[in-house]
């Protein structure tokens, strides 16, 4: 529990109005001081009152300069109250209806674990990553926002795995994906729904900051981000021409045309298939592409179909066949062929795969039409000729490269994995993919020094829910932070969470995080969430007071009582630009979002949307308006 100082009736009804007067008093007295002293010649006493007295009695005569004097006295004060007024309303406008809460929670020492220099504590001493970290002008850790009383910027370590809540259009992109892709180390790995991330982050993640010449290493503010989208603009004194830089690979999975992505080259969702075990695990993500493990299932055909969806993968895999094949196969319900190339396959390796496969060949014909027909449900998406291209080499002579996760790794590349809802969702490919690059990045890190990867590796999961249905996720959530895999989960409610991962999946994956932040938008009517939000923030003690008046005299009660710091309500309500954050072994407390445009990589994020936005102008303009006119210009320049 915290106390919170409150306003004492006994104390300040009867205060402000004399201060009011007295200042008053103030005011007449140094005019009519300084009216008489400095607009006349007379000779008067240096004491107001007897100055007074004195034109009173007619000692001293108030002349036309003494006039002149009091109203300029009298316009300065007016101009100084004025302007103090202006600065405490715009200091004021920048607060919330919410932010006196920050002062009953976390703050201090109850908030250590998640400062910057604990960050940078645990980098150095428990992680071995001093020589990565030995510029100390970059930040360390992964941002959160800033404390809202001290004004500190609060970072998750390069062992925290997040999960945040954030409801739509209330910032979270601006404020945790794009800045979390922008202080990345390592490897990034990022999936939306949307276009905007790719955008914003291109230009800064398609370079390193090493000079390709000399092998120097070059500070992002010595960069002309400008000469991104001009290679013949000149550059600024002490500035470096973005094309001396060293380039960075780019990967952009957009089988769907979320951002209108060319394939210029693909991936092998078999590929990854290397034995009956990750066969299953491909067919589980196609079976829980649309529906998640809340929906209604058949209690036959559904596990029936998902068996047979793995063994036809399987056998694709072990004959080198496109993953398209696999469609083609579920299509041809008479058509036993993977069960020849299972049993054949690696000397009788897979021969109980290929007598599992016989048995759904050989039911009735309606429990094996039953069957295909849900198979063919669940990889509709591979039927799809925009999806192909992606996911197959074109003809005999396709030079394009092929997507090797493990490579991307180790070389620090960038995937961009897009997708959408509904019919023709390559939600079931985004999830593989973002399975295998997790899975090669778990291999790198047995391999390395301390079972972890040198630099971890950001997975920012935004619309997790709805792009990536991984099933097994929650279960294996705890495990990748020591890996230096840093997964944020990012949801738009607890309810989307429970749709694909079920009740007890959501809150294990939500137990699992290090770092769960709330940035607000989502409904009291959403389950239990907020309540048990509220309920982990906690109370206060609060104190209250009120004074009556009597024959006997003023008297003053106080009462000391507890009170919920946040209700249901208001975080229902929770402002924009504010979010609460809990993370393990610290209090919870209330920190201001800070969006891509207060950052220092932000000339590289204007630069990157003026190429690549379709609408720059009109993105740019929505960071305008948040911005002061100052940071406007050099936003739009």
């Amino acid at each position: 529990m915290s106390t919170r100082a409150v306003k004492d009736p006994s104390a300040s009804d009867g205060l402000l109005p004399a201060v009011l007067i007295a200042g008053l008093v103030a005011v007449v007295g140094g005019s009519v001081w300084a009216g008489i002293h400095l607009g006349t010649d007379q000779a008067a006493p240096g004491n107001p009152i007897a100055i007074v007295k004195g034109l009173i009695r007619g000692e001293l005569m108030w002349e036309t300069g003494s006039t002149l004097v009091v109203a300029l006295v009298l316009a300065a004060v007016i101009g100084l109250v004025v302007a103090t007024a202006v600065l405490v309303r715009r200091v004021q406008g920048e607060k919330t209806r919410i932010d006196a809460k920050a002062k009953v929670m976390g703050s201090g020492r109850d908030i250590k674990g998640i400062t910057e220099k604990e960050c940078r504590s645990i980098a150095y001493k428990s992680l071995g990553m001093k020589e990565e970290l030995k510029d100390r002008t970059k930040a360390v850790g992964v941002q959160i926002g800033k404390h809202l009383l001290s004004g500190r910027m609060l970072r998750g370590s390069y062992q925290d795995l997040h999960c945040d809540i954030w409801g739509p259009r209330t910032g979270k992109s601006s404020s945790r994906v794009i800045p979390a892709i922008l202080s990345a180390l390592g490897a990034v790995l990022t999936t939306s729904n949307k276009r905007d991330v790719v955008d914003a982050t291109r230009a800064w993640r398609s370079v390193r900051l090493i000079d390709r010449e000399t092998g120097d290493k070059v500070k992002a503010r010595s960069v002309d981000w400008g000469t991104y989208s001009d290679p013949a603009k000149p550059v600024a004194k002490g500035k470096v021409h973005v094309n001396t830089l060293v380039p960075r690979k780019v990967w952009v999975f957009d089988p769907q045309g979320v951002a209108g992505e060319e394939p210029t080259w693909w991936w092998n969702p078999l590929s990854w298939v290397t034995d009956e075990v990750k066969a299953a695990d491909l067919a589980e993500h196609f079976a829980a592409g649309d529906d998640g493990v809340e929906a209604k299932k058949d209690p036959f055909f559904d596990p029936e179909g998902q068996d047979l969806v793995a063994g036809l993968l399987l056998a694709a895999a072990v004959d080198n066949r496109p993953i398209t094949d696999v469609y083609l196969w579920a299509t041809q319900e008479t058509n036993d062929e993977p069960v020849a190339i299972l049993k054949e396959a690696a000397g009788g390796k897979y021969a109980m795969q290929a007598s599992g496969l016989a048995a759904q060949y050989n039911q009735t014909e309606k429990q094996r039409s039953g069957v295909f027909t849900t198979a063919k449900k669940m990889i509709r998406s591979l039927k799809l000729s925009a999806v192909h291209p992606w996911v197959r080499p074109m003809g005999p002579g396709d030079n394009r490269p092929h997507f090797d996760p493990r490579a991307f790794v180790a070389n620090d590349e960038t995937m961009y994995s897009l997708s959408r809802e509904g019919n023709g969702s390559a939600g079931p490919l985004v999830t593989a993919l973002t399975v295998a690059i997790i899975d090669a990045a778990e291999q790198l890190a047995t391999s390395s020094p301390k079972g972890r990867l040198p630099k971890p590796l950001i997975a920012a999961l935004d619309e997790v829910a709805n792009v990536v249905r991984w099933t097994k996720l929650p279960g294996l959530y705890s495990h990748y932070g020591s890996r230096g895999i840093l997964i944020m989960a990012i949801l738009q409610s607890w309810s989307q969470g429970e749709d694909v991962w079920g009740a007890k999946g959501m809150s294990k994956l939500w137990s699992a995080s290090n770092v769960r932040v709330y940035g607000g938008g989502v409904a009291v009517d959403d389950g239990n969430f907020l309540k048990d939000m509220s309920t982990a923030i906690g109370e206060h003690w609060e104190i209250t007071g009120s004074v009556s008046n009597s024959g006997n005299g003023r008297s003053v009660s106080k009462h000391r009582s507890k009170e919920r710091t946040l209700t249901e309500a208001e975080l229902e309500a929770l402002p924009r630009g504010r979010a609460v954050v809990r993370s393990s072994g610290n209090s919870p407390t209330l920190v201001k979002t800070v969006p891509w445009w207060e950052g220092p990589n932000k000339d590289a994020v204007v630069a990157s949307i003026k190429v690549h936005d379709p609408e720059p102008e009109k993105t740019l303009a929505k960071a305008v308006t948040k911005v002061g006119a100052v940071d406007a210009v050099e936003l739009v320049a």
